[in-house]
């Protein structure tokens, strides 16, 4: 028996099971003949919606639909899978081709390259920019498109989509030309030699200590032993100190920035990307900083 009282699209429930909704099953039979036929979840959506005959779905329904396996009399749930358990709406062996049809395109598919996923933000609604992967004979097509136009069959959102490829680029050496600026080796080199200056103050004072040591073994106020303890002490305090001019400093960041520098490395840091209606970079926010990266650079650029 039925253990549901919630019918999916195209049918009614009554008296414990399941009865067809001749208003609806119509485009039930369209969803799978045309899914069949080849054509995708928005595809079908958009021949619904064109003829009459047909209730609108949308392009997540469309799939909710292919997936549902009650339109062949089907039920399967935690206690096992059985058939004809009310009338069908297709067949089974259209069902299951629908299926094997479905996870052969699983099969092909491959993961997205676009390496700002849920990073981008839509400059018309805010939403969050997803993938689209257009793959032709000899290239590949990439691209960060909103997802209300992905949900809907026609385009809700007037953000159609931005290259993948010329954003990341410009992303990426936005914030090389952050990291690499002369300001930040100003500041990374007195941080460095203030390092360096306290390391020689405690060299000095061990330098000290060495001295009245010597005179304390000399006038017999330590003995051999105590001595050689308190030097041993000494020298393990005592670090050589390497010096390091701020053009090494400069080498060493470039280096780095470079060679080292990938998207993949700061993706988890990046909190936000803005872009411009106009589809330029407007802003780039790394998490708990309220600095704009794009702002920064133009004004660092400027001085």
């Amino acid at each position: 028996k039925l253990i549901t009282t919630h019918a999916p699209f195209g049918y009614h429930y009554h008296n414990g099971t399941f009865t067809i909704d001749t208003v609806k099953a119509p485009t039930v039979k369209a969803v799978f003949n045309y899914y069949i036929q080849g054509n995708g979840y928005k595809k079908i959506a958009q021949y619904l919606e064109a003829d009459d005959k047909f209730i609108n779905r949308k392009p997540y329904q469309v799939r909710n639909i292919i997936l549902n396996p009650n339109y062949c009399g089907r039920v399967i749930n935690q206690y096992g899978e059985y058939d004809n358990m009310f009338p069908s709406i297709v067949s089974t062996s259209i069902y299951e081709q629908a299926q094997v049809i479905r996870s052969q395109k699983h099969t092909k598919r491959t993961p997205s390259s676009n390496q700002l996923k849920q990073k981008i933000k839509c400059p018309y609604c805010d939403s969050k920019l997803t993938n689209m992967t257009i793959r032709k004979k000899n290239h590949t097509l990439r691209y960060y498109v909103c997802p209300q136009n992905l949900n809907a069959s026609r385009f809700v959102c007037e953000f159609k989509g931005i290259n993948a490829q010329e954003l990341e680029t410009s992303v990426l050496t936005t914030c090389q030309d952050f990291f690499q600026n002369q300001q930040l080796y100003s500041k990374i080199n007195q941080t460095i030699q203030q390092r360096l200056k306290r390391q020689r103050d405690v060299e000095t004072k061990t330098t000290l200590n060495h001295e009245q040591l010597i005179e304390k073994l000399a006038n017999g106020k330590i003995d051999a032993e105590t001595f050689r303890e308190q030097m041993q002490s000494l020298r393990q305090q005592s670090k050589p100190i390497t010096s390091i001019s701020a053009y090494q400093i400069q080498r060493a960041f470039q280096n780095i920035i470079q060679q080292r520098f990938t998207l993949n490395m700061l993706y988890p840091y990046i909190d936000e990307i803005n872009i411009s209606k106009n589809k330029s970079l407007a802003g780039i926010y790394f998490k708990n900083e309220p600095l704009n990266i794009v702002k920064q650079t133009m004004k660092l650029s400027i001085v």
